[in-house]
């Protein structure tokens, strides 16, 4: 059975990954967001480019969540 990336928190809500595809889906989240707040001159926008990066993430998580997988903390 395929793993999935994201699972269960031990502690608290919402989903922790799981394996190193989790880790990397959340490192270039990280990333997105530094890269769209720096490369907008123009800071009004920021927020836009900011909420498309999340909703994209949200899906990525969604998708791949598996609610039986085991947090490996």
């Amino acid at each position: 059975m395929k793993r999935g990336w994201f699972g269960p928190r031990r502690i608290g809500w919402g989903a922790a990954p799981t394996s190193w595809e989790g880790w990397l889906a959340t490192g270039v989240m990280v990333l997105a967001l530094i890269g769209v707040s720096v490369g907008f001159g123009d800071r009004s926008n920021d927020w836009i480019g900011q909420m498309a990066v999340l909703a994209i993430y949200s899906v990525v998580v969604l998708l791949t969540y598996r609610r039986d997988a085991r947090t490996p903390f």
